[in-house]
């Protein structure tokens, strides 16, 4: 007898009606209304007559935190006693033009006419609790088709200079300049639905580019995918959802650094966002004719959950020293370091500004200023006297068969070449790789990275660094495998 796949679907407005802080910057920015509306998106899955479940849930935040994972599950079995709370896995899509509730970071005072972070907290985990819950109770006989098409989307971020070192955003018309530090992955992993009627009924659309054109900007968005949902609903129907998954991309970027100065584009502002909306329209177009002629109405499903213990990044004797000399050299003008700090903030604050009036495209903040280099300087500081006491950071892994597809999660901005490791080792047929799930861990640079140096690559910009990386990709492509073992 077939076990048909129960697949249900819902969407929730997520988008705040007040100024928010727009977190994703160094700097302070609040929001001057609205470009296009967040959501969080569910997806829910079932084995008719089995016990394998899974619910994909998607946000158009910044990243999502562990506790606020715990707290959606909480009131999910509170309504759902029949959904196991661990199949329940969230990633964000990473942008840079929306609230939160936490930052990792606010060297400036909270602006008093920006909503209250634990509003939005309350407000987001309303709305995601019921898109769980709506999703799991629209359950329905469906059918399933995975497709890939390339459309470049991102390009690495990371320039490299002839003396070892890189710099995010740098400068391509130094004559030092040899090249980006890695690859881009074109790829556009795609997972369509259908209910009983052969109605389309959503997506999940996998690429490797943070969602971040509009990071700079001041309006609320989510960005390309925003754009690209408001395309498939005037194409597919309103009735249409997309979840969106941001894979392998942590030195990734939607600009092409050694063009982007010599082309019409600017992929800092609305002419990006159409740009790469346009491809994805296309890739969407293609992936959908192939996906038509391979649709599935009953297909492996099996997930399975992991908590993994990875090293904790640690600082050396010599970076630790290092890094107490630089907080000597850049704070002996003042009167002490939490001083310096609030004043140099000021001037790196001033500079900012100064450059959004005089570029038109970002970056608009300069990770070269003292300020910047004294808050790198005090996190080595803080991870040498804490790396003993707090030597692990855990993670959930999560890793879902369907069909032929593979989805396999990890908290982190996750670099490129890492993805590709799974990728290439995966005995899936399509692999996607979600990141931003779970929880946040930060970068998690490769070793090429970390010796160049550079925001991203740094001890500040995460807990973990390329030994836990490689335990990573071996666990999460055991965690893969084993799906097809039985």
């Amino acid at each position: 007898m077939t076990q048909n796949m129960l697949v249900g679907w819902d969407t929730q407005d997520i988008t705040p009606d007040q100024p928010v802080e727009l977190i994703g910057q160094y700097y302070q920015r609040i929001s001057k209304g609205v470009r296009d509306h967040l959501t969080v998106t569910a997806m829910a899955f079932e084995r008719e007559g089995a016990s394998a479940q899974a619910v994909m849930v998607s946000l158009e935040i910044l990243f999502v935190t562990r506790d606020f994972l715990d707290d959606v599950r909480k009131e999910v079995v509170a309504q759902l006693p029949e959904l196991d709370p661990k199949v329940i896995f969230l990633n964000a899509t990473h942008i840079h033009s929306g609230p939160f509730w936490f930052a990792p970071f606010r060297w400036w005072v909270p602006a008093e006419e920006a909503t209250p972070p634990a509003e939005i907290r309350a407000f987001i985990l309303e709305r995601t609790v019921r898109a769980v819950v709506r999703a799991w109770k629209a359950r329905r006989a469906g059918q399933t088709a995975s497709a890939s098409v390339w459309a470049n989307t991102g390009f690495c971020r990371r320039m490299l200079y002839a003396d070892g070192h890189a710099t995010m955003y740098g400068e391509v018309n130094d004559e030092d300049f040899i090249g980006v530090e890695s690859a881009s992955d074109p790829e556009v992993r795609m997972l369509f639905t259908w209910d009983e009627s052969e109605a389309l009924t959503g997506l999940i659309l996998n690429v490797a580019c943070p969602a971040q054109v509009l990071e700079a900007g001041y309006e609320i968005s989510a960005d390309f995918f925003g754009e690209l949902r408001q395309r498939i609903h005037r194409t597919y129907g309103q009735d249409v959802h997309l979840l969106a998954q941001v894979s392998a991309a942590g030195c990734q970027s939607p600009r092409n650094m050694p063009e982007q100065s010599k082309g019409d584009v600017n992929y800092w502002n609305e002419q990006g966002i159409s740009a790469i909306a346009d491809r994805l329209e296309k890739a969407v177009a293609e992936g959908y004719s192939l996906a038509c002629e391979r649709k599935q109405k009953s297909a492996p499903l099996r997930h399975s959950l992991k908590e993994i213990s990875l090293p904790v990044r640690r600082a050396t004797m010599s970076e630790y020293q290092a890094a107490c000399a630089d907080v000597e050299r850049i704070t002996k003008s003042h009167a002490d370091v939490s001083t310096a700090s609030r004043e140099l903030f000021a001037l790196f604050v001033e500079d900012v500004q100064s450059r959004e009036k005089m570029q038109a495209r970002g970056p608009f903040d300069d990770k070269e200023l003292d300020f910047v280099h004294l808050e790198n300087a005090l996190a080595v500081i803080r991870r040498y006297e804490t790396q003993d006491s707090e030597p692990v950071f855990s993670m959930e892994l999560h890793a879902l068969r369907i069909g032929d597809c593979a989805f396999v999660t990890n908290p982190f901005e996750l670099f490129l070449d890492y993805g590709q490791m799974i990728c290439a080792r995966s005995r899936a047929g399509r692999t996607f790789v979600v990141q931003f799930a779970c929880d946040s861990g930060g970068y998690l640079p490769t070793a090429r990275a970390s010796a160049a140096g550079g925001y991203s690559a740094l001890i500040i910009n995460g807990r973990v660094g390329p030994e836990g990386g490689r335990i990573l990709v071996d666990a999460t492509v055991h965690a893969i495998n084993e799906l097809w073992e039985h």
